[in-house]
C-alpha cells in the first residue's frame, strides 16, 4: 500500500484504533522498540485458502503452505528440517514471554491465516489474518495461540505467526506511525512555529498520520488532506498494524464490494442503453435528413427534365417553323424563276435581266432559309436527344453533389449494419467485425476486393484529399498497427463516417470530426 493510500486507510479507520489500541511490549516490542502500537480492526483482502509464511521465533525462516498445515505432524515436519541451533516455540519462549505481546503474519498477498474456535483444524473459523496484520497472543494450548486480533478471539496454529524480536522488526518495518490527538482542540499550522498560519484543526482522540518527529513539533497529514505541525506536548505516538477480519465483517465487505459491482453494471448498462437510444436517434434523424434530401433532388431533377422538355419542344417548334419558312422562300424562289424566264422568252432584254435578278434573289433568301432551318432541326433534335438520355437513366444515379449510384449503394449498404457488434478480428456484418473487417465485408458485399487490415487498405486504392472527399471513401487514422494505421471508417457524406468503433459501441455512425483522419482512399472510382 503507498503512503497516500496507508493515509487515507489510516484516517477511515480512527474509531478502530481507539477500540483496538495495543501496547506492544515484550520480546522487544516496547515503547522504546516500536512506540505505543495502535492495531487497526480491519484486515486486507485475499481470496485463497494458503500461502507461505515464516516460522515464529526461529533464526531461519521456512516457508510452508497454510491449509492442511494446522496439525501438530505438519509443524513436526517444519522443525525437523530446520538447522540444529532451532528448537520448538516452547523451548526457546517461555508462555510468559509471549503473553500479552503482539505475533505478526507473513503470508503472500492473495492468501491467509485461519483464527479458529478451538485448537484443532476442525473448529469453525471466526476470522482471517491477511499478510503483515497483527494479532495479540492472550494464552496458549499446546501448538496452539490463543489470539485476538480487530473483533477476533481464537486459536491459531504457532507455526504461522511470527513472534518476539522478529515480530519485533516486522512492526518497525511495516507499521505506519501516527499520532493521535491528545487535547479537546489542537491547530494544525503551516509551519513548525506558534506564529504560522492556521491551516487546519483535529480534535481529542483524532488519528492523524505522522510524517515526521521534529523533538517539539510533529509534522503530521490529517483527514482532511492537508500537511502541516502539530504542538508535539499534545500527541502520543503510535504505529498502525492492520488487524484481522472476521467472518462477519468478511461477509459485510464482500456484500458490499457485490453491491458496489452491481451498481457500476448498472451504471454501465445505463450509460451503454443511452448511448444506443442516441445512435439510434441520431441515425433516424439522419434517415429522415437523407429522405428528405433525396425528395428535393428527386423534384430537382423532375423539373429539370420537364424543363429540357419543354426546351426540345420550343426548339422543334422553332424548327417546324424555320421549315416552313424556308418552304414558302421555296416557293417565292420558283415563282421569280418562273417569271423571269417568262420575260426572257419575251424579247424585252431590260425586263428580262430585271425578272431574273430578283429570281436570284429569292432563290438566295430561299438557300438561307434552308440553311437556317437545317440548323434549326439540328439544335431542336439535339435538346430531343438530351431529353431521351436522360430520362432514360435512373434518378438515383445522379444527385447534385454527382455521387455515383455504386458509391450510394455501398453506404446504404453499410448504413443496414449500424447497431450491430464490434468483435475485434471479426469479419461479420451481424455477428461482429473490428474497423478494417466492416470495411472489408461492405465492399466485399459490392464486388470491391480490399485487404484485410486498416493499414494495409490505406496503403491501396486511389489517395483523395480530404477537401474532395465523397461517400464511399475510406477515412485512416493513425494508430499502432501496421503502416501506422490504428483505424478506419467509411465517410457517408454529409459530414459523418460510419465504422465498426469499440466492443462498446459497436458499428456506430459519428461526426467526421470525432478524430483527426491522416489521410483518405478510394476503391470506387
Amino acid at each position: 500500500m503507498s503512503n497516500s493510500g496507508m493515509k487515507k486507510h489510516v484516517m477511515k479507520a480512527m474509531a478502530c484504533f481507539l477500540a483496538g489500541s495495543m501496547t506492544l511490549g515484550a520480546l522487544g516490542i516496547s515503547a522504546s522498540a516500536a512506540g505505543s502500537a495502535l492495531v487497526g480492526l480491519a484486515g486486507t483482502e485475499a481470496p485463497a485458502e494458503s500461502a507461505p509464511v515464516q516460522t515464529a521465533g526461529a533464526s531461519t525462516s521456512a516457508l510452508v503452505g497454510v491449509s492442511g498445515m494446522e496439525n501438530p505432524a505438519d509443524q513436526a515436519a517444519v522443525s525437523e528440517d530446520a538447522s540444529a541451533e532451532d528448537t520448538s516455540y516452547v523451548e526457546t519462549e517461555a508462555f510468559e514471554d509471549v503473553v500479552n505481546t503482539v505475533a505478526v503474519t507473513q503470508v503472500a498477498d492473495d492468501s491467509y491465516i485461519n483464527i479458529r474456535t478451538a485448537p484443532d483444524t476442525e473448529s469453525d473459523i471466526v476470522g482471517k489474518l491477511y499478510n503483515n496484520n497483527a494479532a495479540t497472543i492472550i494464552g496458549e494450548d499446546g501448538d496452539w495461540y490463543l489470539v485476538q486480533s480487530g473483533n477476533c478471539q481464537g486459536y491459531v496454529a504457532k507455526y504461522l505467526l511470527t513472534t518476539g524480536s522478529a515480530a519485533a522488526e516486522m512492526v518497525q518495518q511495516i507499521g505506519t506511525p501516527v499520532a493521535q490527538v491528545n487535547a479537546e482542540a489542537l491547530m494544525v499550522r503551516a509551519d513548525a512555529s506558534e506564529d504560522a498560519e492556521v491551516i487546519d484543526m483535529v480534535t481529542e482522540d483524532e488519528i492523524v498520520y505522522l510524517e515526521e518527529d521534529l523533538g517539539g513539533w510533529a509534522q503530521v497529514s490529517t483527514a482532511n488532506g492537508y500537511t502541516g505541525y502539530v504542538n508535539a506536548d499534545y500527541v502520543s505516538y503510535a504505529t498502525y498494524i492492520p488487524q484481522a477480519e472476521s467472518v462477519e465483517e468478511e461477509a459485510e465487505r464482500i456484500a458490499a464490494e457485490e453491491a458496489a459491482y452491481e451498481a457500476y453494471l448498472a451504471e454501465q448498462e445505463a450509460a451503454y442503453q443511452a448511448a444506443i437510444a442516441q445512435q439510434e436517434a441520431e441515425y433516424e434523424a439522419y434517415l429522415a435528413e437523407q429522405q428528405a434530401l433525396w425528395e428535393q433532388q428527386n423534384q430537382e431533377w423532375i423539373e429539370y427534365l420537364q424543363s429540357q422538355g419543354e426546351y426540345a419542344d420550343q426548339a422543334q417548334a422553332e424548327a417546324d417553323q424555320a421549315w416552313a419558312d424556308q418552304a414558302y422562300l421555296d416557293q417565292v424562289a420558283a415563282d421569280a424563276q418562273a417569271a423571269a424566264d417568262e420575260a426572257y422568252w419575251s424579247g424585252d432584254e431590260d425586263a428580262a435581266a430585271q425578272a431574273q435578278a430578283q429570281a436570284d434573289q429569292a432563290a438566295a433568301d430561299a438557300q438561307a432559309a434552308a440553311d437556317a432551318a437545317a440548323q434549326a432541326q439540328a439544335e431542336a433534335d439535339a435538346a430531343a436527344q438530351q431529353v431521351i438520355s436522360d430520362a432514360g437513366m435512373d434518378a438515383s444515379q445522379v444527385t447534385t453533389d454527382g455521387t455515383s449510384s455504386l458509391r450510394q449503394q455501398v453506404v446504404d449498404y453499410a448504413l443496414q449494419f449500424v447497431g450491430n457488434p464490434y468483435v475485434w478480428g471479426g469479419t461479420s456484418l451481424t455477428n461482429g467485425a473490428d474497423c478494417s473487417g466492416f470495411t472489408q465485408s461492405v465492399m466485399a458485399d459490392n464486388g470491391i476486393s480490399i485487404s484485410r487490415t486498416a493499414g494495409a487498405q490505406g496503403q491501396g486504392g486511389t489517395s483523395v484529399s480530404l477537401d474532395n472527399i465523397q461517400p464511399g471513401d475510406l477515412l485512416f487514422y493513425e494508430g499502432s498497427g501496421d503502416y501506422g494505421i490504428g483505424h478506419v471508417s467509411m465517410y457517408i457524406g454529409d459530414g459523418k463516417v460510419v465504422h465498426a468503433s469499440n466492443s462498446t459501441t459497436g458499428i456506430i455512425v459519428s461526426d467526421i470530426g470525432y478524430r483527426t483522419p491522416a489521410y483518405a482512399k478510394s476503391y470506387l472510382d
